[in-house]
């Protein structure tokens, strides 16, 4: 199994190329911790914590990127929003 050291979680992230080896890995029905969809191999899974898992894609993702409508800052992925949006 392919690893992955790159996301937020500072534990080894396994690759899971098909349904069987998530099935196996103990995964139900599962939510992708970056995009929140349900997830569906290829995935990436966390080696330590159950319950962390990443679309291949999500995970491959990079979380700073420059935009042609934004020249004057990059665009930065956040996992929770800066401010609260129920209006306080």
């Amino acid at each position: 199994m392919e690893e992955l050291n790159n996301y937020g979680d500072q534990h080894p992230l396994l690759l899971m190329l098909n349904q069987e080896q998530l099935i196996n890995y103990g995964s139900g029905v599962a939510d992708c911790s970056r995009c929140g969809e349900e997830v569906s191999a290829p995935c990436f899974c966390c080696a330590e914590h159950y319950r962390f898992y990443l679309h291949k894609v999500c995970a491959e993702a990079p979380l700073e990127l420059n935009h042609p409508f934004h020249h004057d800052h990059p665009l930065l992925l956040m996992q929770n929003a800066p401010y609260s949006s129920a209006g306080d």
